[in-house]
């Protein structure tokens, strides 16, 4: 087993995976759509956003998408988890931690000292951030005014 940068077809593969990944993580919040996935990846890869794959016998057992972002409210340089995917067939065996894992050693390794990421409430990943460290730093809440 491997963790790895994904190569460009790997990264068109996991593209693939984009509608499945936005209904599972915005917890339906967000309407899946392509266009609305599009709008959400396009700054992420244009910015040099990329995915570390986790791959055994050639498969793709899930993958981190990682970038940068400039911090809201100290105004410093940070490494950011723009996503976390692990395919359904891999699911409790790991996979999500050792990429994280993964993840935060290569953001270490170009200089990052700290990592960022956003969870919908209510995501189970949100355990596992918990588990590997991450606070809570604010909440978004929303009420419908029907």
């Amino acid at each position: 087993m491997a963790i790895r940068k994904a190569t460009y077809e790997e990264t068109h593969s996991i593209l693939n995976y984009h509608l499945e990944v936005l209904k599972e993580a915005t917890m339906g919040c967000v309407t899946p759509s392509r266009k609305k996935a599009i709008e959400m990846m396009t700054p992420f890869l244009n910015g040099g956003g990329y995915y570390l794959v986790r791959v055994k016998n050639n498969a793709i057992q899930g993958w981190v998408g990682l970038g940068r972002i400039i911090d809201q409210n100290t105004d410093e340089v940070v490494g950011f988890v723009n996503e976390m995917y692990v395919l359904p067939a891999y699911r409790k065996q790991g996979v999500a931690e050792k990429l994280c894992k993964a993840a935060f050693m290569q953001l270490r390794a170009v200089g990052h000292k700290k990592v960022q990421l956003n969870v919908y409430a209510g995501n189970h990943a949100k355990h596992l951030y918990e588990k590997l460290g991450f606070k809570d730093v604010s909440t978004l809440m929303t009420k419908n005014l029907d």
